[in-house]
């Protein structure tokens, strides 16, 4: 296969790539940084995290 053929399949790979990529758009965060912060100032996730704990201190004291 000739340089000129292979530069051009690899001009073409590149234009079929951005095009997926400008379809795509950015991509969106996954895990948790997708849901991090979202419970900031949040009175149930409060209460949650404080029953959370003491269920697990709790929990703790009757493994002795």
């Amino acid at each position: 296969m000739s340089t000129e053929v292979v530069e051009r399949n690899l001009a073409n790979l590149e234009r079929r790539v951005a095009e997926i990529e400008d379809r795509l758009g950015e991509p969106k965060p996954v895990g948790w940084r997708a849901v991090a912060g979202q419970a900031e100032d949040d009175d149930l996730f409060e209460e949650a995290i404080r029953l959370g704990a003491e269920w697990r201190v709790k929990a703790n004291a009757s493994e002795r």
